[in-house]
């Protein structure tokens, strides 16, 4: 794991070290390997993470890998705290997922990752 981002495993950890007036926003992917977007959305919203303004993505529209990250770093503000089911979230291979977690750690951004599902536990 990167230093930007923590493993959490209960829902109390979330919120640990979250400044005042950030906002939790969770994020999920379409993608090979991963669960599905609805899977992802249960495990987020069993934390107690928000899904607020959630839309599929229209297959039909081409977006570049880029232009999606540049679309996300343009709805995050310093210290909002995203939530993810996976590190893979953040990119296709593992140089994309530790470019994008660094410069969301330079855009003071923090990361947690779900470190199990709680329904499961």
């Amino acid at each position: 794991m990167s230093e930007h981002i923590e493993e959490v495993t209960t829902k109390d950890e979330i919120w640990r070290a979250r400044p005042v007036n950030s906002r939790l926003v969770g994020i999920v992917v379409a993608r090979d390997g991963m669960p599905s977007i609805v899977e992802q959305r249960r495990q987020l919203s069993a934390f107690g993470v928000p899904i607020a303004g959630f839309r599929h993505p229209a297959p039909n529209v081409a977006e570049s890998w880029e232009e999606r990250l540049n679309r996300l770093f343009g709805r995050l503000d310093r210290g909002d705290v995203v939530v993810v089911t996976s590190a893979h979230v953040f990119g296709r291979d593992a140089a994309e997922e530790v470019s994008t977690i660094a410069e969301l750690g330079r855009r003071g951004i923090m990361i947690k990752v779900l470190g199990h599902d709680p329904a499961s536990a």
